[in-house]
């Protein structure tokens, strides 16, 4: 809305007077640095308002589209935490968190030009290891713009690093998500039968609605994610979807 471009608007002015006043040329590594920093204040202070924040991320995800590579990866630990930061205080706000989401997605995507040793895991995976699993957990997310978010992002990081060492803890993060989550309905339907007293059955009940709406989610992630996972990865997740579509769940069908 008109009021979100104003902010991003506001974001832009002021990342260009800070250019201005450092004598740094304009360029989306210098915008990337710029925000980067503001966003850490705004992670650091409580009455940061989450529109200010996705204002910020909106710049900031245009950035690291533009940036190469190389400064963004040098910078990577510390910006993965500032984003865990800001996901944090950004729960409650789907298009701060659709922000934080959408650029946690493009640092994983940057791991496609880090440079590992031989057969070793990029050094810089564990650094996104809980950011990226907390995307992956987004995709089955209640809310609609969240989830969409989540699924168009970790599919797109999945498809920059294929090929690359960082393609088998990312796909393995995404199937741990998958499987638990594609486990849970059966889980809760012994559960609900194992159950005495009403107040127990009641909340057993609940839980296996729950369950079996977040799995409905997944199928809708999947849409997106299946393709892009390699092996064996992909055969994990497909597996634990068989075995959900085995149950018969009425609300899957």
């Amino acid at each position: 809305g008109q009021g979100e471009s104003q902010a991003v608007t506001a974001v832009l002015e002021a990342v260009a007077e800070i250019l201005r006043q450092e004598h740094i040329p304009p360029s989306p590594t210098a915008v990337f640095a710029a925000v980067m920093s503001s966003l850490e204040r705004a992670a650091g202070d409580a009455g940061a308002s989450p529109e200010a924040s996705g204002a910020m991320l909106t710049v900031l995800g245009v950035a690291l589209e533009h940036a190469p590579t190389a400064p963004v990866l040098s910078k990577l630990p510390a910006s993965m935490q500032v984003l865990l930061a800001v996901g944090r205080a950004a729960q409650d706000s789907p298009p701060a968190l659709r922000g934080v989401v959408h650029c946690i997605g493009l640092l994983v995507s940057a791991l496609r030009d880090a440079h590992p040793a031989a057969g070793a895991v990029a050094a810089e995976w564990p650094h996104c290891a809980k950011a990226f699993a907390a995307i992956c957990q987004l995709c089955v997310d209640s809310r609609p713009k969240v989830r969409k978010q989540a699924a168009a992002s970790v599919a797109a990081a999945l498809r920059a690093v294929r090929g690359t060492p960082s393609a088998a803890p990312a796909g393995a993060a995404f199937a741990t998500m998958a499987t638990r989550t594609a486990r849970a309905p059966a889980k809760a339907a012994r559960e609900m039968t194992d159950m005495h007293g009403t107040a127990g059955a009641k909340a057993a009940e609940g839980c296996a609605q729950a369950a079996a709406t977040e799995s409905l989610y997944l199928l809708g992630a999947l849409k997106q994610v299946l393709g892009e996972l390699e092996e064996p990865a992909a055969g994990e997740v497909a597996a634990a979807v068989t075995g959900l579509l085995a149950l018969g769940e009425p609300l899957l069908t």
